[in-house]
């Protein structure tokens, strides 16, 4: 697991996490994007491990 891959973890909990937060305290709006971009970042996250595991299995 590369630093690219932390990094996109890392966005995607924060983004989810701030999100859900301004969604339950007032900007719901705001909130709402926030956590659909704190999804898109785990989806590239789980894209990005998929491809370094099929990529461990083709070196074999």
């Amino acid at each position: 697991m590369n630093g690219a891959v932390l990094a996109l973890m890392i966005a995607g909990l924060v983004g989810f996490g701030a999100g859900a937060y301004l969604a339950a305290t007032g900007s719901r709006e705001v909130g709402i994007i926030l956590m659909g971009g704190g999804l898109l970042f785990q989806v590239l996250t789980l894209r990005q491990l998929r491809a370094a595991k099929k990529g461990a299995h083709d070196d074999r």
